[in-house]
């Protein structure tokens, strides 16, 4: 019984028909309060703005956003909106990053944006709106680092970082340092002015005809990540030499 009342609540609150995605993942999905899940369909319908098919797809995505309770839903809504995230695109963002409505305000939210503003961000809602995960992100093991480097590297740093929110959504080791410092140990090429969304957003191939200008089709950039991966992964190097031995 408890099942067919769940079914039908997420039919007409989220538009959902096929619930084997959610099942599968989620298996006790159909015995949470349904109560509850009106409430917060209801809420995410009515007040965030966002249509059925958005509240389906962040259900179907995210599963464990059933678990979350309505008011905490609500809490995180009026928080991201008292910082000023772009109100027409916040349905949007809630259904592409639908974990965004688990995270806790005080542990999660709040030292992100201290830290943000630390580093002189002053329009906090568009930094949110153009880079939405960045509210997840740790501050000591991913921001923090990341900044420190960039520091390094970028004469204009908190100018490139404020144009390209997402270069902290890059890896700091297998993306962000490995081509900094190709650029500059390899190709000679000076790296302070050089513009952060140049250096991240290409493939690596691209990375390396585009930015590096190596004309042999990403060979050289590829071979350099291959002995970097083997320095910063022991187990990698170890691995690759006893396959040599046994050839």
């Amino acid at each position: 019984r408890s099942i067919e009342v769940m079914a039908g609540v997420l039919r007409r609150s989220a538009g959902i028909r096929d619930f084997r995605k959610i099942l599968a993942s989620h298996p006790g999905a159909f015995f949470l309060n349904v109560t509850n899940i009106h409430l917060m369909t209801h809420y995410l319908r009515e007040e965030v703005g966002m249509t059925k098919e958005d509240i389906g797809k962040a259900i179907q995505t995210f599963p464990t956003l059933l678990e979350q309770d309505a008011s905490r839903v609500k809490d995180v809504a009026e928080f991201l909106s008292a910082l000023d995230v772009d109100e027409d695109a916040l349905p949007s963002i809630l259904r592409s990053f639908p974990a965004t409505l688990l995270l806790d305000i005080e542990k999660d939210m709040i030292p992100v944006i201290t830290f943000l503003r630390g580093i002189g961000v002053r329009n906090i809602g568009r930094f949110v709106t153009r880079l939405p995960p960045v509210l997840g992100y740790s501050v000591e093991d991913d921001l923090k680092p990341k900044w420190d480097f960039l520091k390094e590297v970028c004469q204009f740093d908190y100018f490139e970082v404020v144009r390209f929110p997402a270069y902290f959504s890059y890896p700091l080791e297998r993306v962000i340092r490995m081509r900094y410092e190709y650029l500059r140990d390899c190709k000679q090429i000076p790296i302070q002015l050089a513009r952060v969304d140049d250096v991240l957003r290409y493939g690596d191939r691209d990375f390396a005809t585009e930015i590096a200008l190596d004309n042999d089709n990403g060979e050289a950039f590829a071979k350099f990540v291959g002995k970097r991966c083997c320095v910063m992964h022991p187990t990698i190097r170890r691995r690759k030499q006893r396959k040599r031995k046994r050839l």
